[in-house]
């Protein structure tokens, strides 16, 4: 009870701290010009770096425009970003019901957090870092290539301090070990690896954002939504409608450029209400049509992982009761350091862990689609997971490569047990996930969102493309998109870190200047 009491009071304490000195940045405007050069749509992972790059040289105008505002300070605590999930700060949106996956949720539809406010869902997610593998780039549009990112990788592994889990880590030293146990000579396991620093969430944020925020020429509305990009002499792009928070309308214009970077369903979402996207569905809204572009919200994906929980005896793992002690609260605040990722379940004693295991390359495609004209109406969301079968044979294959590395020797000393979930759908079958049937049953029922939405307007050089190798929108000038929505094909890992990198090669690519 004492230790509920301190945590509370703590986390109190701080919050009135944070709110109580927080001086509100210069670049932070109530009322913007009426023109400027360059517009950027979404306050995100990619429109913080965006803006910022943008704004580097007193030369340019740049406007950034968020639906959201501020974050409050429990999104800065790793371990609590759960937490922000269904609030302001979350759009809060939904799948539509799913045909082949998600049985066990309320007609078969899936919560799809994404954040909403500064920083975006870099402010909730679990920091997690992955730039994927270079195979993962090989059918990406020139300039694009493993290769041609190979310098961004490294300018942002420096500014998004990335950082590897602790050595001395029990359960990281059995997984590494677990190597030798296991037939297989192709594969690598390394630690897992993050972006924090002194314990705290390191986003976009905070590396380029706030580095920029008291620039002359940056201007940074919150609280406005975009509600639709303004065109002249046909396909010219002039600027952006705009909804203030007391719902006056109002219309700001770009002399240059309008850059979207409002993530992979706001993005395609928008293109459509403005008339960008395939005629006859834009007939169905009576939505005039700027540009005939059939693919804009088509190839949308996202991983779709099963955890897979793993009962341990010896006391090494992270566990809630651990957590919630006076030493470890005082070891976070005080310190910054301390666990911060992924604890355990329903028992708040229980010693154990869970792997999240993923098909790192699926082949599901689904869409994203209006559902009315208006802009406060959400899109229909459909990911169509696991409607390909070789997803299912894939992630079986991820499944059964976990349980492996818990027959070394490590973890045979530490009491590691596979749980096999009592599921009424598969209760029919035999309860081991070694069976192919018990695993498709399994994910078919309980699988869920990675967070990992992408794709929905892709780059390319075909016709189910989007935008071409420099992200401008085939059809229309004066308009690019710098976020999820443009990557062709999945990355195996979480996509963040590479969409970070993509947004500085993007920022040089409107600049005009190579990578240092």
């Amino acid at each position: 009870m004492w230790n509920y009491m301190l945590f509370s009071a703590l986390v109190l304490l701080l919050s009135l701290l944070y709110h109580c000195y927080f001086n509100k940045p210069a670049s932070v405007i109530e009322q913007p010009h009426t023109h400027y050069d360059y517009i950027i749509v979404g306050a995100g992972t990619a429109g913080c770096v965006v803006a910022s790059r943008l704004s580097e040289e007193s030369n340019r105008t740049v406007l950034l425009i968020e639906a959201g505002g501020y974050f409050g300070w429990v999104s800065s605590v790793p371990l609590l970003s759960p937490m922000t999930q269904g609030t302001e700060f979350d759009w809060s949106y939904s799948t539509e019901p799913q045909k082949f996956s998600s049985k066990g949720f309320w007609n078969h539809i899936q919560k799809v957090p994404r954040g909403k406010g500064l920083g975006g869902s870099g402010q909730m997610n679990h920091l997690v870092h992955s730039y994927g593998r270079p195979e993962d780039y090989e059918r990406w549009p020139r300039g694009w290539s493993h290769t041609d990112l190979l310098p961004y990788f490294k300018k942002v592994t420096d500014i998004m301090n990335v950082m590897s889990s602790p050595e001395e880590e029990f359960l990281t030293e059995a997984f590494l070990m677990s190597k030798e146990s296991l037939n297989v000579g192709h594969v690598t396991l390394q630690k897992g690896m993050y972006t924090a620093r002194r314990g705290s969430r390191w986003t976009t944020f905070h590396a380029y954002l706030q580095h920029a925020w008291n620039r002359r020429k940056l201007h940074i509305l919150t609280n406005t939504l975009v509600s639709k990009i303004l065109f002249k002499d046909g396909t010219k792009t002039n600027g952006v409608k705009v909804i203030y928070k007391d719902g006056s309308v109002g219309r700001i214009g770009a002399k240059k450029e309008v850059i979207l970077c409002a993530g992979a369903i706001n993005t395609p979402q928008l293109l459509l209400l403005s008339g960008i996207g395939q005629a006859k569905d834009l007939d169905k809204f009576q939505i005039p049509v700027i540009r005939n572009l059939p693919a804009v919200g088509k190839n949308f994906f996202d991983h779709l992982l099963l955890p897979v929980y793993v009962n341990l005896e010896a006391q090494i793992s992270i566990t809630l009761f651990k957590l919630q002690t006076l030493p470890e609260v005082v070891n976070y605040f005080v310190f910054g350091r301390g666990e911060s990722l992924y604890p355990s379940y329903n028992n708040n004693s229980q010693e154990g862990f869970l792997y999240l295991t993923y098909c790192l390359q699926p082949k599901s495609r689904g869409s994203i689609s209006l559902r009315s004209r208006n802009i406060r109406h959400q899109p229909r969301i459909d990911p169509a997971y696991l409607q390909h079968y070789d997803d299912v044979a894939c992630t079986h294959d991820a499944i059964n490569f976990a349980i492996q590395t818990l027959e070394s020797k490590k973890f045979r000393e530490y009491g590691a047990k596979v749980h096999h979930p009592d599921l009424e759908e598969c209760r029919h079958l035999p309860q081991d996930y070694r069976e192919i049937e018990y695993s498709e049953c399994v994910m078919r029922v309980g699988g869920l969102t990675s967070y990992h939405a992408c794709g929905s307007c892709r780059m390319g050089d075909d016709e189910n493309a989007v935008v071409d190798e420099e992200l401008r929108v085939k059809g229309v000038s004066g308009l690019r998109i710098m976020d999820a929505s443009v990557l062709p094909s999945p990355i195996s890992g979480n996509p963040n870190s590479v969409l970070i990198a993509m947004a500085e090669r993007f920022s040089d690519l409107i600049i005009d200047r190579s990578s240092n």
